[in-house]
């Protein structure tokens, strides 16, 4: 993550990738707030939906994601935006709220997105995180 090339952006990719589930379970969002660019939609989705989770008492077990990096495209010279695609092998994913009860269930997924890599400051940031899959 240390290096300002392709390598580094995978490399953070991967990382903030991993950081999901924690934040889901923890509740601490620092790390991935850090890492979001104020335009990741699905950086700002996850986050509000681990600070719910949190809010209303339900736990989380799961999602952990396993990423792989599939391919690196060439570093945007207008906006430095490194295109990462990621196949992100997502696990089982569970909510239950605070009585027990299940409220979420999703089954092992695996599925390949585009991860758009930028830096502010030195720093890696999360562009965007976006479904490969038409329509998606």
């Amino acid at each position: 993550m240390d290096r300002d090339d392709a390598e580094g952006a995978a490399a953070a990719a991967i990382y903030f990738l991993s950081l999901r589930s924690y934040m889901m379970v923890s509740g601490d969002t620092a790390e991935w707030e850090a890492m979001s660019h104020e335009s990741c939609g699905f950086c700002s989705g996850d986050l509000e939906q681990a600070r719910q989770i949190h809010e209303r008492g339900d736990s989380f077990s799961g999602g952990r994601i396993l990423a792989t990096v599939v391919e690196v495209y060439a570093r945007d010279s207008l906006t430095g935006v490194t295109p990462l695609d990621v196949e992100m092998d997502e696990s089982v994913t569970s909510i239950v709220d605070h009585s027990g009860q299940e409220i979420f269930r999703s089954d092992r997924s695996v599925e390949v997105n585009r991860v758009e890599m930028g830096q502010i400051d030195g720093e890696w940031v999360v562009v965007e995180v976006a479904s490969l899959l038409a329509g998606g």
